[in-house]
């Protein structure tokens, strides 16, 4: 194939433009989109991130984490401070661990990772968040509170967010360094046009925040009305000797051969649930997987934003790519409706798999992968069903019904037989309408932030 100069992107940069505090002699630090937002930024006041936060990543040390939540903070990786509703079931042992306080988020920090390949996501650390602790993340700790809403309103815009990826060094992996951070120029608005962005900021993440403590409260109420604990008991083993082993009369074996289908703590869980007047899966919802499809992606605002099993359970989904109908024979099975649950059903049993979200209105008419199950409810409302799916009780089930040697995989007509909490249809209602609520929460805080970050963009050109 002959390559020509229209094949190449060409660009001359005078020498007195090269970055010397960081000397970088990369292209990619001054091509177009990187120079066009820096440029913006350079006709505006500005002052440096530096001069109204501080950054750092914690040092290096030996984590030591265990099951048990008297240890210290729950832990969290990197990748889950932007989920809605991060899980841990490790916790950071506070005795054993050296810098232990210096893993802990606080209040008023946002988020953002310090290596990896999606470099740019923050996550603002409220009340939901400060109980974690985490190790390889950046943490930027604005000097006042207005201060932070109002840069981490910057920090969504599409100029913030391409400056950032712009700071990034290395080879196969991209790092991101404090330093680099403080250096960004923040667009130093008039009074007014400051005060109104935090306020509105505060808002949003006030509405996130109010939205997940609903919904694990919530979670207490459903496991506590059932008579269930919030941590499944564990089994009956053989002894400790044999760590997992178990006998099983050959009676009840069934189908299924795998030892994970028929766990003794899997087997307690849907014992107890039934006990207690508990419900089959398949009787409460309806299950459907779709076909594969031919990926056709196409740049926003064109197609759909189409999510992941990774990216259903972050608030602000991360590397959202947009999809053409044209990728399928029938688009409209694929189109999510507010109100319905999702679910991966390709993947680990150890990580994601079946791990729920529930469809805000916010994405409404948007569409999920194949990978992504769908749960429509049946005789009970869409926040309930939402509700006993993310209950650790029924994720055991879920995730011990996995088919699969490489890549576990879920089956409708595996799952249904899961069973699940189902209490008194008035307490069934009100707990319905409290998550529902929850969630229309959730959503209307990430719109207000998403259009706070508009409105921040549309201000930086003049």
């Amino acid at each position: 194939m002959n390559v020509t100069s229209r094949d190449i992107e060409f660009q001359s940069v005078s020498v007195l433009s090269i970055e010397r505090k960081t000397f970088r002699l990369d292209a990619s630090f001054y091509r177009g989109a990187f120079a066009d937002a820096s440029r913006r930024i350079e006709l505006m006041r500005t002052r440096a991130v530096a001069e109204i936060a501080d950054a750092f990543v914690p040092g290096r040390t030996k984590l030591v984490t265990t099951r048990s939540s008297k240890a210290g903070a729950p832990y969290l990786r990197a990748h889950d401070a932007f989920d809605i509703r991060p899980r841990s079931g490790r916790f950071v042992s506070k005795a054993r661990t050296k810098h232990y306080d210096e893993l802990l988020l606080k209040e008023g920090m946002i988020l953002t990772p310090s290596s990896g390949r999606n470099l740019g996501p923050v996550a603002y650390v409220n009340r939901y968040l400060a109980r974690f602790a985490m190790t390889d993340i950046m943490r930027i700790v604005p000097k006042s509170a207005d201060v932070g809403y109002y840069l981490l309103a910057y920090l969504l815009t599409d100029t913030a967010q391409t400056l950032i990826k712009r700071g990034r060094s290395g080879t196969t992996v991209d790092h991101l360094s404090p330093n680099e951070v403080l250096a960004l120029k923040l667009p130093w608005l008039d009074e007014d046009h400051r005060r109104s962005i935090a306020s509105e900021m505060k808002q949003a993440e006030k509405m996130i925040d109010n939205g997940r403590v609903g919904l694990d409260e919530a979670a207490e109420a459903l496991h506590g009305e059932a008579g269930l604990s919030m941590l499944p008991p564990s089994g009956t083993y053989l002894s400790k000797e044999c760590g997992d082993a178990f006998s099983l009369s050959s009676s009840k074996i069934g189908s299924r051969l795998d030892a994970a289908s028929h766990d003794p703590t899997v087997r307690k869980c849907a014992d107890l649930i039934s006990r207690g007047g508990g419900a089959q899966l398949g009787d409460v919802a309806d299950l459907k997987t779709l076909d594969r499809y031919i990926r056709y992606y196409v740049e926003p605002p064109n197609g759909r934003p189409v999510l992941s099993g990774r990216q259903m359970l972050q608030a602000r989904p991360v590397n959202l790519k947009h999809i053409s109908d044209r990728s399928f024979k029938d688009p409209d099975k694929f189109v999510l409706k507010a109100g319905s649950t999702i679910f991966t059903c390709d993947g680990r049993s150890e990580e994601a798999l079946g791990e729920p979200a529930y469809v805000m209105p916010i994405w409404d008419g948007w569409m999920a992968s194949e990978h992504v199950m769908r749960a429509f409810p049946k005789s009970i409302g869409p926040g309930y069903l939402y509700l006993c799916l993310s209950s650790p009780w029924v994720q055991l089930q879920l995730k011990a019904r996995a088919t699969g040697s490489v890549i576990d995989a879920l089956e409708p007509d595996e799952i249904e037989q899961v069973v699940v909490p189902m209490l008194p249809e008035k307490k069934r209602a009100a707990l319905d309408r409290e998550v529902v609520r929850c969630w229309n929460a959730i959503s209307e805080g990430v719109s207000r932030s998403k259009e706070t970050a508009n409105r921040f963009e549309r201000l930086l050109h003049p």
